[in-house]
């Protein structure tokens, strides 16, 4: 709103009627636009610290993602890694292992193995895809731009987990490793994440948060 002060150090300058309109006119507008400023940097402040939404299971998954999830699940319980290569092929492109391609990304997990299986990776699959997952928004679209991330751990700080949190963080990895990781404070085991057309987008190594800027 434009202030009586401003308004009043108008008139004291004689200018011309049309001329004085204007000059309302955009002091008035830079106004809202100073209001505007505020309130979208109000609004991204808020956003920026928001929790993601926490999720379980694949009852509120959208059907695309469900479908991903369960296809990986299913590939994972036959205990062949060739089995996984059908949720691999639903992608247009293959999901981000790391540094290697999907063919030697399983003759890796294949050499790691005790018994040449690599079935430990697909545990870990199953493991994950159970565990609780984060939703979180990426991108303009509002409708396709949400990411879901397994395990939820990933996007949270462990040292605020709640005990109903903290009993699912055991069950993906041993007390030693959770305690190392809550000192930490964050979780650097494997993660994977389903964008909500179901694309498989990544299934690595938990990259460690950013440090703040200074």
């Amino acid at each position: 709103m434009l202030s009586e002060r401003a308004t009043s150090s108008f008139h004291h300058l004689k200018m011309p009627h049309a001329l004085y309109l204007m000059a309302v006119a955009v002091v008035a507008g830079l106004s809202l636009l100073s209001a505007s400023i505020a309130m979208a940097a109000k609004t991204k402040t808020a956003t920026a610290t928001k929790p993601p939404a926490i999720g379980q299971g694949r009852g509120s998954l959208p059907p695309a993602v469900s479908e991903m999830r369960d296809g990986i699940i299913a590939a994972a319980r036959t205990g062949s890694l060739k089995e996984l290569l059908i949720p691999i092929q639903w992608n247009e492109l293959p999901p981000d292992f790391g540094d290697l391609s999907v063919e030697d990304t399983i003759a890796a997990w294949k050499k790691q193995s005790p018994d040449g299986s690599g079935r430990g990776w697909l545990a870990l699959l199953i493991n994950l895809l159970e565990a609780p997952y984060a939703v979180l928004r990426k991108g303009p679209d509002i409708e396709n731009n949400k990411i879901f991330i397994w395990p939820a751990f990933s996007e949270l700080p462990l040292k605020k987990l709640s005990p109903a949190l903290q009993v699912e963080l055991l069950r993906l990895v041993s007390a030693k490793e959770a305690a190392r990781m809550q000192a930490l404070g964050h979780y650097d085991g494997f993660g994977l994440a389903i964008g909500a057309d179901g694309t498989w987008h990544v299934f690595k190594k938990v990259m460690p948060p950013a440090a703040p800027a200074k």
